[in-house]
């Protein structure tokens, strides 16, 4: 992660009120178990970061983490991104809000969860307006694709798919076209994201099946946005023959008609990735 110190402004308004639209979406159509598995995944992912974990962060007070815990328990979205922007104006660097403020108010949520102390509705609208913050916050993120001759991707399946034909043929497709592809089979879901967070390429290809595996996908979308904030995600597959509205609620980067358009997207994306790393 990099932070555009000189960019608070850049804050994405637009991400920010899409993805809370998404997660509207999501929570209307998902049965409440499975929104509930997206919830803990916001919660999970942020408190097992290896930045928190490693303690190189400076951490907010008590007072103040309760202070956004609660804003963010607030039905209306702007409670909580007001005091984000209070923040980032007072000089907190992007790396802090992410990794200091966000991830330790998650933990908090699940802390309160966990002793009956919020309800499951307080946590999911709070969860989804972390969430929601954090897209915003994506084009503070800088790729590091500078160093990188040649454009990049990893691909893979949802966990749980044994399906591969697909998408090696993508991969084949997009190396005969230039691209250096990571192309990994059978990875549990951790797997997929590890991997992901230290490949830090630009542009990551997921294939899902059919409705079975509209709950994975969701939950591996979730878990690389907040790993791997900077980077763009491209989904195809069977899902999106019967399930394209569900897909399309996730806020995926790409959702090709075709390979020319994936390769078209998948290029944008790229030089997108090369002008923000060497003029950010």
């Amino acid at each position: 992660m990099t932070d555009r110190e000189h960019g608070q402004s850049l804050f994405h308004d637009g991400l920010y009120k899409k993805a809370i639209i998404e997660i509207g979406t999501l929570k209307d159509k998902l049965p409440e178990d499975a929104f509930a598995s997206l919830a803990r995944e916001v919660i999970r992912r942020l408190s097992d970061h290896p930045a928190v974990l490693s303690g190189s962060i400076a951490f907010p007070t008590d007072a103040k983490l309760d202070e956004l815990t609660e804003a963010l328990m607030e039905p209306d979205p702007e409670a909580g991104i007001a005091f984000v922007q209070r923040i980032r104006a007072q000089g907190a660097s992007v790396e802090t809000v992410y990794l200091a403020y966000l991830a330790e108010a998650a933990k908090k949520l699940g802390k309160w969860w966990e002793e009956d102390k919020i309800t499951f509705t307080d946590v999911t609208v709070a969860t989804g307006h972390i969430y929601a913050i954090m897209r915003g916050l994506k084009p503070l993120f800088i790729p590091a694709v500078a160093t990188r001759s040649q454009p990049s991707a990893f691909f893979t399946a949802v966990p749980g798919e044994n399906h591969m034909l697909g998408v090696s043929m993508v991969a084949d497709l997009f190396r005969k076209e230039g691209w250096d592809i990571s192309l990994k089979r059978g990875l549990e879901h951790d797997e997929v994201v590890q991997y992901a967070t230290v490949a830090r390429t630009p542009l990551i290809g997921l294939s899902a099946g059919g409705e079975h595996a509209l709950v994975p996908l969701a939950q591996l979308v979730i878990a690389l946005r907040i790993s791997v904030p900077e980077a763009a995600i491209m989904v195809s597959g069977a899902i999106l023959e019967n399930d394209y509205d569900n897909v399309h609620a996730l806020g995926i980067d790409i959702i090709p008609e075709g390979v020319d358009d994936a390769l078209m997207q998948a290029r944008a994306v790229w030089e997108q990735s090369r002008q923000r790393s060497q003029f950010g």
